[in-house]
């Protein structure tokens, strides 16, 4: 019994040990969750960062898969069709469904340029991710 009992001393100490040497565990900040309409598998992720400079304009145009951007710096005004003009800034998320025309996505000032990272869904086979429509006149 008494050598149980220093056993698990020992095993106390160690486990006390073991575990003041953890890192402390990483801080996660939930920023967005977007759902994926219509369902899609996705087979890859292609992330790109997108420079704009002030006023840019990406023009209107259609991705064949959902894409999800994070806007690192700057802000955009965005344009989904059927929707209203939202306005994001940096730290904020945009969702682009797929097969969707996107009307605007556009750099807000006239004076500072903006960053984007936007991250492609892509389903098996898919390696267009974006095409660029003629603007409606």
């Amino acid at each position: 019994m008494k050598n149980l009992f220093i056993a698990s001393l020992i095993a106390a100490a160690f486990l006390a040990q073991a575990t003041a040497q953890l890192p402390p565990p990483v801080k996660r900040t939930p920023i967005t969750k977007h759902n994926i309409s219509p369902y899609k598998n996705v087979a890859s992720v292609s992330v790109v960062r997108i420079d704009y400079t002030p006023s840019q304009r990406t023009g209107r145009h259609i991705h064949p898969m959902p894409v999800v951007g994070y806007v690192l710096e700057g802000s955009f005004v965005v344009k989904v069709t059927g929707g209203a003009e939202i306005h994001y800034a940096a730290g904020q998320s945009i969702y682009e469904p797929a097969d969707t025309i996107i009307e605007r996505f556009d750099n807000e000032s006239s004076t500072k340029p903006a960053v984007l990272i936007a991250h492609y869904l892509a389903g098996p086979g898919q390696t267009e991710l974006v095409r660029i429509l003629p603007d409606q006149q």
